[in-house]
């Protein structure tokens, strides 16, 4: 099974991998490269780097400091019944709740601003599997129902466009992405996805 854990060590490292956030700070380095780079001053750079602040502020603070602790919905890993279906791998688990996913917000949160940012097509095929991976990870793992990736994928998208508006209403002019910045952010994405699964073999 690709959800909810497997029989396959491999597919478990894999998983238990990838969904580490520091897996991916190379990625982010890519990105605030990227923001450095193309803005013209330090004014333009600052707002860049404020609408993303906002992007994760929402996205992640919204359902991290209000949604989850209202609804309070036990993570699948850590229901008894589910445990006894299905093969966690490792034991893993989080003991905060599980609705709704902050992963697939923050990462999809991420993936809808650099869209409207950069709108360069290799960039955004990137950002999408690296949110697509990511949410499957967290289906893997048995950390999220369904439900809880929609909602948040959903959440992200309205985060990113927030902080879209934000950035738009300040800054003073979209920089030009015509430059190799945006393949290098996609060269680091499929650079750690295919040194990970190496990893793991």
């Amino acid at each position: 099974m690709l959800f909810w854990g497997s029989d396959s060590e491999f597919i478990d490292r894999v998983a238990l991998c990838l969904t580490d956030p520091l897996l991916w700070i190379p990625l982010f380095v890519a990105l605030l490269y990227l923001v450095l780079h193309n803005h013209p001053n330090n004014r333009e750079r600052l707002i860049c780097i404020g609408a993303v602040c906002v992007c994760l502020a929402l996205s992640a603070g919204v359902c991290n400091l209000i949604v989850k602790p209202l609804v309070c919905r036990i993570r699948p890993c850590n229901v008894e019944e589910l445990r006894l279906m299905f093969h966690i791998p490792g034991g893993y688990g989080e003991k905060n709740y599980s609705f709704f996913s902050s992963h697939a917000a923050n990462y999809m949160g991420l993936t809808t601003f650099f869209f409207l940012l950069v709108k360069k097509k290799i960039m955004t095929v990137a950002m999408i599997l690296l949110t697509l991976v990511n949410i499957w990870t967290r289906l893997y793992l048995g950390q999220h129902y369904l439900s809880d990736i929609c909602v948040g994928l959903l959440w992200g998208v309205v985060s990113g466009t927030l902080a879209w508006q934000v950035y738009k209403k300040y800054s003073q002019g979209r920089p030009d992405f015509s430059n190799v910045d945006p393949l290098l952010v996609a060269s680091v994405f499929f650079a750690t996805v295919i040194l990970t699964l190496l990893y793991c073999i």
